[in-house]
């Protein structure tokens, strides 16, 4: 039998199915059938007869349709994975059985693409990174120091004005093009001049006194907000000193506090910038080098990210009827994220980039350094194998990147 497994061919049916016809081994159907009927003999409960001591005619009778169906589904299921695991494929999803003969069958299966050449002539607009000036500092440090803010009550003649710091309290509907309301609030509080809110929004509100009413269209999200102002509050920031700086670290004097400030600012848009560099350069990829996947997968990863959000209490109103638009949203977000991690992979093969020990040894001093932690409490992290596992294609994918960066990045002018 071994020999006409070898014989068999796997037909290509797309570049991610493919298909083999096999004749099912009577001899082995039939043994097997027989031990499943002694199996129900000694079980069935037949009228007219006591437990177990009905005649195999009869256990015939009632059975063996059924279970001939079964022991020729499991024959027909051991040549496959026999043929599948010695051709080394890796079948995605649940092979589809499809009868042709009585002895003849085809089972069709995903598999995932083979990616061999990748398209790397990658070109971006280059990512500006933000100067940080003494000037963003100090809005930086503006900020934190309105989680320390008293409020002076304004009376109701009292105008925003444009380079004051208030705290706003609106009721607010938001419609979108159609004229339906998506989102509304009643007495929600905004924080002006704080950096937090688009300033084009911030804007409509400077001139106001309360009572007013505002309205401001948001072109980027295609919706419009209208609204009216219930409170103004002036906000009293406190004097940076050392007595302040104290509800924010362990710092000797101000100066100290500033350059801690200047530091996070560096840190953040040091990783904004890679991140965004990151981004561009795998939408790239993607656009690039077109994957055909298996619909199973995309289906099974969409499915899988639904369940998450509704776990994590998100889209909690996703009722059957809108299920199905977010799941062809989340097809997209799936089809995305497989093919740039095939497309990752095959340049990782393709260029012999790895993740190695000392790799792991440089991200555990690094992270301790930074963080002011001891190195073996870093390491205690990352000390299950899934975790390590997860750390070393972290790392991989960071080098990939940077190759990729390095290497074959051409930046264009916007």
């Amino acid at each position: 039998m071994d020999n006409v497994l070898n014989e068999i061919v796997i037909k290509d049916e797309t570049p991610v199915r493919k298909s083999v016809t096999l004749k099912l081994d009577e001899h082995r159907t039939r043994e097997l059938l027989q031990e499943k009927l002694s199996a129900a003999a000694k079980k069935a409960n037949i009228k007219g007869f006591r437990p177990g001591k009905a005649p195999m005619s009869i256990i015939k009778k009632y059975y063996e349709p059924e279970l001939l169906e079964e022991a020729s589904a499991e024959i027909l299921n051991q040549d496959f994975n026999k043929i599948i695991s010695e051709k080394g494929i890796y079948v995605i999803g649940t092979p589809v059985l499809e009868k042709k003969t009585d002895t003849e069958y085809s089972i069709s299966f995903d598999v995932m693409p083979e990616i061999k050449d990748v398209n790397l002539d990658i070109k971006v607009k280059k990512v500006n990174k933000r100067a940080i000036t003494d000037e963003v500092i100090e809005e930086e440090i503006n900020f934190l120091l309105e989680r320390l803010a008293d409020q002076e009550k304004l009376d109701d003649s009292a105008i925003i004005d444009a380079d004051g710091k208030y705290f706003v309290k609106i009721d607010y509907i938001t419609i979108d093009e159609a004229g339906k309301e998506i989102d509304s609030a009643k007495d929600y509080s905004i924080s002006l001049n704080s950096s937090i809110i688009d300033k084009a929004f911030e804007s409509v509100f400077t001139g106001k006194k309360k009572g007013d009413a505002f309205e401001f269209d948001d072109k980027e999200r295609k919706v419009t907000v209208k609204g009216f102002i219930r409170e103004i509050d002036r906000k009293i920031l406190p004097e940076l000193n050392e007595e302040t700086i104290k509800n924010f670290g362990n710092f000797k004097d101000v100066g100290e506090f500033k350059q801690y400030v200047e530091k996070g600012l560096n840190e953040y848009e040091e990783k904004r910038y890679r991140d965004a560099l990151r981004a561009s350069v795998s939408d790239e990829l993607v656009k690039l080098n077109p994957v055909e996947l298996p619909d199973s997968i995309v289906e099974e990863d969409a499915k899988s990210r639904l369940d998450e959000m509704k776990k994590q209490g998100k889209y909690k109103n996703i009722g059957d009827g809108r299920s199905e638009e977010y799941m062809g949203i989340l097809r997209i977000m799936a089809k995305r994220d497989i093919a740039l991690y095939l497309l990752l992979s095959a340049i990782e093969k393709n260029e012999n980039i790895a993740a190695t020990e000392q790799d792991v040894e440089e991200f555990y001093k690094k992270t301790a350094m930074a963080s002011n932690m001891k190195e073996e409490e870093v390491r205690g992290f990352y000390s299950a194998p899934e975790a390590r596992e997860n750390l070393k294609h972290a790392l991989l994918e960071d080098k990939t990147f940077d190759f990729l960066i390095q290497n074959k990045v051409v930046y264009i002018e916007e």
